[in-house]
């Protein structure tokens, strides 16, 4: 039986089409593979937890704080933004009234998650003291992670060496955020409502919506 020339042609453009379909769906698994290695498997569950609000804002309250952030327990409105979320990160911009300056960078680095604070000027530069914050100790649990202050926080915020952050999914109602100052004995612990999804606030400065 004769194959036509037609035929044959129409036949080895489909199976280029899929050998390369199926290709990128292998180069995307690998590079999903290379990115979670090395993370605990709590790790990665609360990375799929907090994926979860991608795209999501939620409004916030202070729920518990020493004097010491009262600017802060002061604001009549805060409000979070999970945005610009990707295979290994998720942007949580944070806003405190008209303040659009804090950026939670939570990323998978170095075999571990990290949390990074990016802190900008209204024209969208980096404020000086910025990328502070550290690597989670692994294996953590799949509802909280903490982070602990690494080198560079410690380089410009010398009196902050002990300090860690943490994200806590306290329950299914409540996302919390905080930090604590073991040797000076501040902290601070922001419960963002995570039932009822709000607008989004501006995008944060420096970035786009």
């Amino acid at each position: 039986m004769k194959v036509s020339a037609k035929f044959l042609f129409v036949f080895l453009l489909v199976t280029a089409g899929c050998n390369a379909g199926n290709n990128e769906v292998q180069n995307s698994a690998n590079a999903s593979s290379e990115s979670n290695a090395g993370l605990s498997a709590e790790q990665l569950v609360f990375w799929e937890n907090i994926q979860a609000h991608c795209g999501n804002a939620y409004e916030g309250k202070v729920g518990d704080a020493t004097p010491f952030y009262g600017s802060i327990k002061e604001a009549d409105r805060i409000r979070i933004h999970v945005r610009n979320c990707t295979d290994t990160l998720t942007h949580i911009s944070l806003h405190v009234d008209d303040n659009h300056s804090r950026n939670l960078m939570l990323t998978k680095a170095d075999g571990t998650l990290r949390l990074k604070h990016d802190h900008r000027y209204p024209d969208g530069t980096e404020e000086e003291i910025t990328q502070y914050g550290g690597d989670a100790p692994k294996p953590g649990l799949e509802t909280r992670q903490i982070f602990w202050a690494d080198e560079h926080t410690e380089s410009i915020l010398p009196d902050r060496y002990d300090n860690f952050w943490f994200l806590d999914l306290m329950d299914e109602e409540t996302l919390a955020y905080g930090v604590h100052w073991p040797e000076h004995g501040h902290s601070i612990r922001i419960e963002l409502d995570i039932t009822t999804p709000i607008s989004a606030p501006p995008a944060p400065w420096g970035y786009e919506d």
